[in-house]
């Protein structure tokens, strides 16, 4: 199944979810290696299970390690795709001659656009591809809701290949897509309820308004 709109599933840490991701025809799949994430997954595990789902891009996500230490853990996996979960651009830096950074910016109600323009500078020429994110819908509707600031995603959105790591429901998903047309959307993984088994209701849901929607 192919997507106009590149689709990222994130934070995949069993093997219903990296299934669900390639059989949905989801461009990049992603696997936290931040061994105090939630949802870590060791380094072993990712590969059994990316084995597995074959298609997407294999993406690793990171919190707060060093350049150092991604680059050995990556180098040893052979993944080129790091996404920085964290904003320190010398880490950026120090990784963008070996590997394609995926770096997230995460934006709350009071950032003012000031601040997120110097901070898409700062990386500007060092990423392959940004990621905006919100703490909550809450937090998102409140930013997205100040004059302005709806204008300078749109503009980002235009100029650059994003990632947008809102959070999608049935309702505003098609609307924030159209508004904003950016490079791609981000997804998340859950936790299995029992080994194998999961509920895809919500996310077939809102694949189906995706697909329809660019048909």
């Amino acid at each position: 199944m192919d997507h106009k709109i590149n689709i990222k599933f994130g934070e995949v840490n069993n093997l219903s979810d990296a299934r669900y991701a390639s059989g949905m025809g989801a461009a990049f799949m992603g696997f936290n290696l931040s061994p105090a994430h939630p949802k870590y997954l060791e380094p072993k595990s990712m590969k059994e299970i990316s084995n597995w789902a074959p298609g997407p891009a294999i993406v690793t996500e990171w919190e707060d390690e060093t350049a150092e230490e991604i680059a050995n853990s990556c180098t040893r996996l052979g993944i080129e795709y790091v996404q920085l979960n964290n904003f320190n651009p010398s880490v950026t830096a120090a990784l963008k001659p070996d590997f394609c950074v995926i770096q997230n910016i995460d934006i709350h109600p009071e950032t003012h656009s000031a601040k997120l323009i110097q901070q898409i500078s700062e990386v500007n020429g060092l990423v392959m591809y940004y990621m905006l994110s919100f703490k909550s819908l809450d937090d998102q509707e409140a930013f997205l809701s100040k004059p302005g600031n709806e204008l300078l995603i749109t503009d980002f959105c235009r100029d650059q290949p994003v990632i947008l790591n809102f959070h999608f429901n049935s309702d505003n998903i098609l609307n924030l897509i159209e508004k904003f047309k950016p490079f791609g959307i981000n997804f998340k993984g859950s936790s299995e309820m029992k080994p194998g088994i999961q509920d895809y209701s919500i996310l077939n849901d809102l694949f189906d308004l995706v697909t329809k929607a660019q048909e």
